[in-house]
């Protein structure tokens, strides 16, 4: 199966952000704002170091969620279990941190990637086990492991890891040997101001490896050959010596450690601490950005970005607007999975009208 950019592929996201951007515009007519908030927010998204730099860190983690998602599809599963997944790897960073917390950094980043994957890869294990053992349904296995892995993290937050010093629930700061740079310390060496006072940091970069690695896995690996043959019909795939069980095993596990390693942008990138509540449903959105991407990982990394700037975007309108709210995303993400969801009925409409004026 050979995948590749069409004209469709990329106009569809731009066509449904501008009927997007249009209906939240005309939102803001009827509230009494000026449409000129939509564009101002946008801009500033893209257009400074400020906001593009909070547009890329909410874009790492979608391009993990999206990657662990569109992984599963291509076996024909349907990875619901992200967020709890990340929420794993989250933890288990600071676990780490806190049994060995004077690591050097040579040691203490390696390893706090490792668990992260290890812990979120785990997670996603639970529920390919059942799948290949038990026939479970994977989509109903992993909303269970949602709830069980944010309310067993949560848990940990409020009780062993707890930061007792302050009242908000959130644990106590990782190691000195586990921060992870922020690009603006780069852009500082070099006398530049770019970024600066922004979360984005090198799991971006770490992110954008794991789409390559994804995209060279399945489409330049036997094994990617076998995760994809599986997703197309896995009847006829195992009867051609394909083990269906432990490629459910293994994708999922996959699919697990890529969202385990949002909890390194979060925790060892940004806030050095693991904070109830930290992610916007960063599992759920990711589900978005592998549709929008056709599940190609590569794809994902502008699907994500979409999203990043929608979100970014949002928390500008809230500022600018006094009747809108940062949920405007939500409504905008939403338009555009409907939109691009909608496009085989329009175009087999469109095709049908073309035939009729033919005749």
């Amino acid at each position: 199966m050979k995948f590749s950019f069409s004209k469709k592929a990329v106009i569809a996201p731009l066509v449904a952000l501008a009927v997007s951007a249009s209906v939240i515009s005309l939102f803001l007519v009827c509230m009494g704002e000026s449409p000129s908030i939509l564009v101002e927010a946008f801009t500033s998204t893209f257009f400074n170091s400020f906001g593009l730099g909070y547009t890329l860190y909410y874009t790492t983690p979608l391009i993990l969620t999206g990657l662990s998602v569109a992984l599963s599809f291509h076996a024909g599963l349907f990875n619901i279990g992200s967020e709890g997944q990340l929420h794993l790897g989250a933890i288990a960073i600071v676990a780490l941190s806190c049994f060995f917390p004077n690591l050097p950094s040579f040691l203490a980043v390696p390893l706090g990637v490792l668990v992260a994957l290890i812990f979120g890869g785990i997670w996603g294990m639970i529920a390919g086990y059942f799948k290949a053992k038990r026939g479970s349904h994977e989509v109903i296995v992993t909303i269970l492991l949602n709830f069980i892995g944010i309310i067993l993290v949560n848990y940990l937050i409020l009780y062993p890891f707890k930061n007792t010093e302050v009242q908000n629930p959130e644990t106590v700061e990782i190691g000195k040997g586990y921060v992870l740079p922020l690009l603006s310390d780069f852009t500082t060496l070099l006398g530049s101001d770019f970024f600066l006072t922004t979360p984005v940091n090198i799991t971006l970069f770490l992110s954008i490896i794991a789409a390559i690695l994804c995209y060279l896995f399945l489409f330049h690996t036997s094994k990617g050959y076998e995760i994809r043959a599986l997703g197309q019909n896995p009847t006829a795939a195992e009867f051609n010596g394909i083990a269906v069980g432990a490629n459910f095993i293994l994708v999922l596990t996959l699919s697990g450690a890529l969202s385990g390693l949002v909890g390194v942008n979060e925790v060892m990138g940004y806030h050095h601490k693991l904070i109830e509540g930290f992610s916007p449903q960063y599992g759920f959105t990711g589900i978005a950005v592998a549709l929008i991407a056709r599940n190609h990982p590569l794809g994902i990394i502008l699907s994500a970005l979409l999203f990043g700037a929608i979100h970014n975007g949002a928390r500008e309108i809230e500022f600018l607007s006094e009747k809108m709210t940062k949920e405007v995303s939500v409504i905008m993400e939403a338009l555009i999975i409907i939109i691009i969801a909608s496009q085989p009925y329009f175009v087999r409409l469109f095709s049908k009208s073309k035939k009729e004026g033919a005749k």
